[in-house]
């Protein structure tokens, strides 16, 4: 465990307040939804996403409730004939608070965390996806699990929780060197991360990402992320990396079911959001388990989470 990391905690002073410029990178449905929360919560937010994604993302975050341009969200590709290096830079130079957030288990290398955690912009806070890596709940159960029912599952391997910890010490420092505070979002198991039937009066959460969600990947019977977005919108927060794995129950909560060492997407990518303008998140690492609930925190909420976390 980086011990070393976390150490010394100063209650932060580099909150980035509501309009300032903030940056999200990354890729997947979690970093969409952390892009499409964060201009929700009045921040001026460049999302920089690989050309497929840079042009399917808006057909997961606008619907009804949000129309295209009713947000302050800007969708760029980070490569491809028509990234445009000079204004990613100049977005990068001005980002008050960065958000790094992948969906999967690949990690941000040295080269890309130093394009946007570098000496002479305007960077103050910047919050990274990380993972549950304390090793408990993993094993056998979470990777058989993985293989064969849900490739989404978190069963923490060895190399994959490796990596993690070396993307967050290089976090850490590179923030140190620059006069910025950092904060890990820690990850299970990621389910979810949609509206459900909200948009239409039902039960859900409206400001996730739109029911286009449920037609990702492959497609079951029954819908069961649909139903977890109805069902799993609780909130665990606690600080550090203290929050199991899915154990040998890891088949029986593969999918619909709400588990040990569940996140709900959309816990995940609010509490990104949340993580940049609460001074007591400065140079911390929380962890997000899903709960059994139909109500999503609220702003006010979240606030206390992560007051109550950190205390």
């Amino acid at each position: 465990m980086a011990v070393a990391l976390f150490a010394s905690i100063a209650l932060g002073t580099n909150v980035v307040a509501p309009g300032a410029n903030v940056l999200v990178v990354g890729f997947g449905p979690v970093c969409v939804c952390a892009a499409k929360l964060a201009a929700l919560a009045g921040f001026s937010t460049t999302a920089l996403l690989y050309p497929q994604e840079c042009a399917s993302a808006p057909g997961l975050v606008y619907d009804s409730r949000t129309e295209e341009g009713s947000i302050p969200l800007t969708f760029m590709p980070i490569a491809g004939p028509d990234a445009d290096g000079e204004a990613i830079e100049a977005v990068a130079a001005s980002a008050e608070g960065v958000i790094m957030a992948i969906d999967g288990e690949k990690v941000f290398g040295e080269p890309l965390i130093d394009s946007f955690i570098s000496p002479g912009g305007s960077l103050r806070r910047v919050a990274v996806m990380s993972r549950y890596l304390n090793g408990e709940g993993m094993g056998f159960f979470p990777s058989a699990a993985k293989a064969a029912a849900n490739v989404d599952i978190w069963a923490g391997s060895a190399k994959a929780v490796a990596d993690y910890r070396t993307m967050e010490a290089l976090v850490a420092a590179k923030a140190k060197a620059v006069g910025a505070e950092y904060t890990f979002i820690r990850a299970g198991t990621l389910k979810g991360g949609a509206s459900a039937s909200s948009l239409d009066g039902g039960s859900g959460e409206p400001t996730l990402l739109n029911p286009a969600f449920y037609k990702l990947g492959v497609q079951d019977v029954a819908n069961w992320r649909l139903l977890y977005d109805i069902e799993g919108l609780g909130v665990k927060l606690v600080a550090g990396d203290t929050l199991p794995g899915p154990g040998f129950t890891a088949a029986i909560t593969a999918t619909d079911k709400i588990g040990s060492g569940d996140s709900h997407r959309g816990a995940v990518a609010a509490s990104l959001v949340e993580s940049l303008r609460v001074p007591s998140a400065a140079n911390r690492d929380f962890s997000v388990a899903a709960q059994e609930g139909s109500s999503f925190p609220t702003d006010a909420e979240w606030a206390a989470k992560f007051a109550e976390a950190a205390a």
